[in-house]
């Protein structure tokens, strides 16, 4: 039977829908600075893809006014033994 490992990801996503810009941020262990663009964050799950992790899940959450400001992203791979 297979046996898994989980890791869950929480980006900020902050929307402009005057602009229709975003700002993106993920805060990742070890790293002093948050990556804060889409590209970062693409980078860091692509990282993430290399290292075997694959996203199986999202759920976003919004702001008052219906903005989706957070998504919690989660992974999984193989559990290595």
């Amino acid at each position: 039977m297979a046996k898994w490992e989980y890791k869950f990801l929480q980006i900020d996503i902050h929307m402009s829908p005057v602009l229709k810009m975003a700002r993106w941020g993920v805060q990742v262990p070890g790293e002093k600075k948050a990556r804060d663009t889409m590209e970062g964050v693409e980078a860091y799950v692509n990282d993430l893809g290399r290292e075997g992790w694959e996203l199986v899940a999202t759920v976003s959450g919004s702001d008052h006014s219906g903005i989706i400001t957070k998504a919690v992203l989660f992974f999984k791979r193989p559990l290595q033994e």
